[in-house]
């Protein structure tokens, strides 16, 4: 009996030694217990990361050229709003307490058509911004520019603001707001 005590641990101790053994084993397509690329940490810059943002001189002459042609649509916008505006306020004046429908009430409709007319290319002035805006946004906030770009977006911004109190005012002198 002796020596059967002894067989059955022996076997157990070989048995995992075995177990062991084939754990090191390398041939197999066993995974791999070191860190996959996903884990190991990594510095990522994007290309030109230290370098001064800069438009080329095609860049800078190209974007002069569309900030003096969008200033010159601003121009022309106000212009003309202003001058629909000194037609719009008269007929504003004669249609106050007038009734819907009466003379004075569509003489102040038809002036009020056309201010909104006069600002509706501040619209497409903004919208042709857009790239613009979106072209100087890498250039520092001092760089002249975006300086330039940022002025003349917020001019329209401010324009296209007081068109729309100026309509919201008639409308409500009309009787009827408008947007």
């Amino acid at each position: 009996m002796p020596r059967r005590t002894f067989l059955l641990p022996t076997l157990l101790l070989l048995s995992a030694g075995g177990f062991i053994g084939a754990c090191g084993f390398t041939g197999g397509d066993y995974p791999s217990l070191k860190p996959r690329p996903a884990e190991t940490p990594r510095s990522i810059t994007a290309p030109g990361a230290g370098l001064a943002p800069e438009l080329s001189a095609e860049e800078r002459s190209a974007l002069a050229a569309d900030v003096a042609r969008e200033s010159d649509a601003l121009e022309a916008a106000t212009s003309a709003m202003a001058t629909a505006a000194r037609e719009l306020d008269p007929a504003l004046a004669a249609a106050r307490g007038a009734a819907p429908g009466s003379e004075a009430w569509s003489a102040a409709q038809m002036a009020l058509s056309r201010y909104d007319l006069a600002r509706s290319p501040l619209g497409d002035i903004d919208a042709r911004l857009s790239p613009l805006l979106r072209k100087i946004d890498s250039l520092p906030a001092d760089h002249p520019d975006r300086q330039a770009v940022e002025s003349l977006a917020a001019a329209v911004d401010r324009a296209g603001a007081d068109a729309e109190r100026a309509v919201q005012a008639a409308g409500a002198t009309l009787g009827a707001p408008r947007g």
